[in-house]
């Protein structure tokens, strides 16, 4: 059994809900959650919010993309915090950085990294992801980004939940 769908079958048992809000991996968090079967008794909706100005609409303050960037600890913590309050869930997720070259719309950002926060209840867990990934094409990235996110979120739930 791999991780997400660990992940999905643990919150299953225990009746506890989750929500996303995703940039850099685009959806792919709520897609493998979903893959296990009776996902909907606990997954509400997930949000993916690739620009900036996406992530200022469904919640995301402005004044923390523009003073962290949107590259960081604190986006992604906000990313987490706006996705568990549009949906109301126990256990939210948000994740942003690059899954390939720098991003010509951000000279700060640095390729091969990623930030994602896990929300549960009213902790914030943050987490920083640097990886070489000159040889990898943009769908392994997110994969990768995806598999990490899904291997805290599971030692979290043993640790913290269950």
């Amino acid at each position: 059994m791999n991780y997400s769908e660990a992940v999905t079958k643990k919150l299953i048992a225990s009746s506890l809900t989750i929500s996303f809000m995703e940039s850099c991996t685009s959806g792919l968090l709520a897609s493998m959650f979903t893959d296990t079967e009776g996902a909907s008794k606990v997954f509400t909706g997930s949000l993916v919010t690739y620009s900036n100005e996406q992530k200022i609409k469904a919640g995301v303050n402005p004044d923390v993309i523009s003073g962290f960037g949107v590259y960081s600890a604190e986006c992604a913590r906000e990313m987490a915090a706006t996705a568990q309050k549009i949906y109301s869930t126990d256990i939210a997720v948000g994740i942003t950085g690059t899954t390939g070259n720098v991003d010509p719309n951000n000279p700060d950002s640095v390729q091969g990294e990623a930030f994602f926060c896990i929300h549960i209840k009213d902790k914030s867990y943050d987490f920083h992801i640097q990886k070489n990934v000159a040889s990898m094409t943009r769908q392994e990235i997110k994969s990768f980004y995806a598999h990490k996110v899904y291997e805290e979120l599971n030692a979290l739930i043993k640790s913290v939940v269950i």
